[in-house]
């Protein structure tokens, strides 16, 4: 039961880490998004859905090897590894909280 309880829990933080990871990448790259708001109209956007799909996948590739290996909350070496996760964590919260909320991530 304890090991149910712990995959379910992981499960639900790279959801969360994913969802973050997500929303950061489609307000990032999406049409006048935070790129392009902060760098003008230097190139144009049609390809913004492979580049928000880009970091995404990187991410999931990233988080599956730490879960897989059993590092994503355990790492005794480097507290900056948690941090990022714990900020990516909160990052999925707030964005999913605003689709429910709102309606619009």
């Amino acid at each position: 039961m304890k090991t149910l309880v712990e995959f379910i829990e992981s499960f639900i933080v790279i959801a969360l880490v994913l969802a973050g990871i997500g929303g950061l990448s489609y307000n990032l790259f999406r049409e006048e998004g935070w790129l392009e708001g902060t760098l003008g109209n230097i190139w144009n956007l049609d390809t913004q859905y492979s580049l928000i799909a880009l970091p995404v996948v990187v991410g999931a590739i990233i988080m599956f090897n730490l879960w897989r290996g059993g590092r994503v909350i355990h790492s005794k070496t480097s507290i900056l590894p948690n941090l990022l996760l714990y900020a990516m964590f909160g990052a999925g919260l707030y964005f999913i909280g605003r689709y429910v909320l709102t309606g619009t991530i």
